[in-house]
């Protein structure tokens, strides 16, 4: 069996091994931190929202137009 044939059959291992891992070492503090950081990525997102919003109420009044309805928090 050659190098190649080898390293391919032996992958599937491989990974189920680290997703095995993976699990153990996510199961305490790292994956309250995972869980903290994708929280955080939403809230930028809801940031760069209401930040986009604000600059097209803006453009809106300069320009002499009624500004569109601003959304309401949350929504």
């Amino acid at each position: 069996m050659g190098l190649v044939q080898l390293v391919h059959r032996e992958r599937p291992r491989v990974g189920r091994a680290l997703r095995a891992l993976d699990e153990r070492l996510l199961a305490g503090g790292r994956r309250t931190a995972l869980e903290n950081a994708w929280s955080a990525v939403r809230e930028d997102q809801e940031r760069a929202a209401a930040h986009r919003e604000a600059e097209r109420a803006l453009r809106a009044a300069d320009a002499g137009q009624s500004p569109p309805a601003l959304p309401t928090p949350g929504a």
